[in-house]
């Protein structure tokens, strides 16, 4: 194998530009602002949880405005609630949002109180919810059923069986409360979602359930 001899050329091995004028190199100086790279690094951050939100909103969770009295208690007027129609099945106890209708011209919140098949009887004497034959446990509601009754006196009763694909609803401040008790049973194809958690005033902060 023959030898290379590196003094028969004209290259000198010192140089580690081999011929490049170090003048026209450009260098490239890495960036040393902490500063720059953290504001960089968070409003990346901020835009993409911006948009994960706006996503959330729009096919997952609605905020809603209560607007009146009839869940009283367990809603106050101008509570900002968090609603998901995400998957959703209506069950007995759900807090629903119903969509306006001839009988009430804009949407409105209830409590689901039978669903399809279901009988509902309700005692204005008595001040009883009756689902199937057993009594319900109300602990949220906060006024009597008869008080929203003016002829109390006169109708002592509403019993009805719930028709397939509708529910019966009822506001938890019975007294002041237009429902299932006025206008009949509603849809559940209609709900437009499940209330789940109030976000403002923050001292109704928290889950429903």
């Amino acid at each position: 194998m023959k030898k290379i001899n590196l003094d028969e050329y004209d290259i000198d091995i010192q140089d580690e530009s081999f011929g490049i004028d170090e003048d026209e190199q450009t260098v490239v100086v890495p960036n040393q602002s902490g500063i720059t790279n953290t504001l960089y690094e968070w409003g990346h951050s901020i835009i993409a949880a911006v948009v994960v939100v706006v996503i959330l909103l729009t096919f997952v969770f609605r905020l809603v405005n209560i607007d009146g009295e009839s869940m009283k208690n367990t809603l106050q007027n101008d509570d900002k609630v968090i609603i998901t129609n995400f998957m959703y099945t209506p069950e007995v106890g759900d807090i629903v949002v119903i969509p306006a209708s001839e009988q009430y011209p804009k949407p409105i919140i209830k409590r689901i109180i039978a669903l399809e098949g279901q009988q509902v009887y309700i005692d204005y004497i008595k001040n009883e919810v009756y689902v199937d034959g057993i009594l319900l446990k109300e602990d949220y509601v906060s006024s009597k059923i008869d008080d929203d009754n003016p002829d109390s006196l006169e109708v002592t009763s509403l019993s009805l069986t719930v028709p397939e694909g509708e529910a019966f609803v009822m506001g938890d401040n019975r007294a002041n409360s237009l429902d299932s008790r006025r206008f009949g049973c509603i849809k559940t194809a209609d709900i437009i979602g499940k209330a789940q958690f109030v976000i403002f005033p923050f001292n109704h902060f928290g889950f429903l359930y």
